[in-house]
């Protein structure tokens, strides 16, 4: 895991920059998500600002995913380049919702600031909530489909084909 002392890093930075590797273990996307296999690459640069501080991110890496229509796995891009404002859980909100509010996220501990945290929020935010390996994905149906036009037949389903030529009275 890998924490950051921000209180202390800016008693003595104007900006703060770093490049980790994060391992799939530390970042902990939920089995139910998509598997992580390979590390990611993050770079980060964080700037304080009234309020609370300013982080951008940029990520790069890949996550496996399970079609929603035909359940194959597939690999998405999860690189990205974000623009994230940290803010401390006991800010008061005052006024209207605008665009810069959706990219806000609240840190309990100045202190303690856990890029994985960070890095699993994007992720998961990333990742679509019906996957397709492709647009154009037609699912389970264009198996079926494939299988009749190579009058190909499941042997597994064989003898169900000749139970309806007979009539089922073998």
């Amino acid at each position: 895991m890998t924490t950051l002392n921000l209180k202390e890093i800016f008693k003595s930075f104007k900006v703060f920059k770093g490049s980790y590797v994060l391992k799939p273990v530390d970042l902990k996307i939920p089995a139910d998500t998509g598997n992580l296999k390979e590390p990611v690459n993050v770079y980060i640069e964080i700037k304080k600002a009234k309020g609370g501080y300013n982080l951008h991110v940029d990520m790069e890496g890949e996550i496996e995913l399970i079609c929603s229509r035909c359940l194959n796995t597939y690999k998405k891009d999860i690189s990205q380049s974000k623009d994230i404002r940290l803010e401390g859980i006991d800010t008061k909100f005052h006024g209207e919702l605008t665009r810069e509010d959706l990219d806000v996220s609240f840190i309990e501990d100045e202190e303690n600031f856990v890029i994985e945290e960070i890095i699993r929020e994007q992720i998961i935010l990333s990742i679509p909530i019906k996957p397709l390996c492709k647009q154009d994905c037609i699912g389970v149906a264009e198996f079926i489909f494939k299988e009749e036009k190579d009058n190909k037949i499941n042997p597994k389903f064989a003898i169900l084909k000749n139970l309806l030529n007979t009539g089922g009275n073998e």
